[in-house]
């Protein structure tokens, strides 16, 4: 896998200089956002690669800008998503407004670079990418309004927020090898998606620091399941979020009940919940070993 990420980080740098309606400023703060990221990988741009290749006869080298473009759009949401909670030390959130032009023309290279691909599906391929990515905002501005409080509503959120850019991602590939999508498809990378949004929310409890979704009042799956049990720790968590003037958080008392009162399992095995319908999904596609041990990964 590390030769396809060097292969969609070269066509970015390709698309960044070459791009000629850029001028150097803007161009220069692209290149170093990007560098950034590289060290994360390219995980969206390797779906639409894998789900392409497994259904194609004839590979078409265009997929490389595809998979860029996507990886385009996929860090513009990271800029301005980082740049909405503050809780970023990326280099953007340092000059947001300059940031915010960054993401901007991201979105718009993005789309343009598909529309300029050889592919017979281009056209679709970027009414997926529209459409999905008008989702995830949805997902995104609802996240913001801090308002889904139950397990019902707070998957929905995420699955329109993160879901909605991995599905694309598989749409995209899928479309661009045969010109259909699937409901198979679609679900699998929801699923995705879904997956790698409680792992963050997991995460973001092992560290009492600023980031930290329970010390900034924010909600997720665990901290939903230990503000729905009824003891001391939970009435002091709900105090907080309250704003009650005499709510005393005790933190060690706090990570406990995260780590053994049940929310952190909870999470993990809700986690797994739709990891066992991803892989169900990924039995019946025919993907090469290297893809499907990347793909498993990504769900572990």
């Amino acid at each position: 896998m590390q030769e396809l990420d060097e292969q969609i980080n070269e066509v970015l740098d390709i698309l960044i200089e070459n791009d000629a309606l850029i001028g150097h400023e803007l161009r220069s703060m692209l290149k170093n956002f990007k560098e950034e990221k590289v060290a994360v990988g390219y995980s969206f741009g390797k779906l639409c690669y894998l789900y392409y290749e497994a259904f194609t006869d004839c590979l078409n080298e265009d997929i490389y800008k595809v998979a860029a473009a996507i990886e385009l759009l996929i860090l513009s949401f990271d800029i301005i998503d980082d740049l909405q909670d503050k809780d970023s030390d990326y280099s953007w959130t340092k000059t947001p407004d300059l940031s915010l032009n960054v993401a901007l023309a991201m979105l718009v290279m993005a789309s343009r670079t598909i529309r300029e691909t050889s592919f017979e599906h281009k056209n679709t391929a970027i009414q997926i990418l529209e459409d999905y990515a008008l989702r995830s905002i949805n997902g995104q501005q609802l996240d913001l309004l801090n308002t889904c409080r139950d397990e019902q509503s707070y998957i929905q959120m995420i699955e329109q927020k993160s879901g909605s850019l991995s599905a694309m991602a598989c749409l995209i590939g899928e479309v661009l090898a045969t010109g259909g999508t699937s409901s198979e498809v679609e679900e699998y990378g929801k699923y995705i998606g879904i997956i790698q949004q409680i792992k963050n929310d997991i995460q973001s409890l092992k560290t009492w620091g600023p980031k930290n979704d329970l010390l900034n009042k924010r909600y997720s799956l665990p901290i939903i399941y230990l503000l729905s049990q009824e003891n001391d720790v939970s009435k002091s968590v709900i105090n907080y979020y309250n704003d009650d003037m005499d709510a005393f958080l005790d933190n060690n008392a706090t990570e406990n009940e995260l780590t053994n009162g049940g929310a952190i399992r909870y999470a993990i095995t809700m986690k797994n919940v739709y990891k066992f319908k991803a892989l169900n999904i990924l039995e019946n596609v025919t993907i090469n070993k290297l893809g499907e041990d990347y793909l498993k990964r990504l769900m572990k």
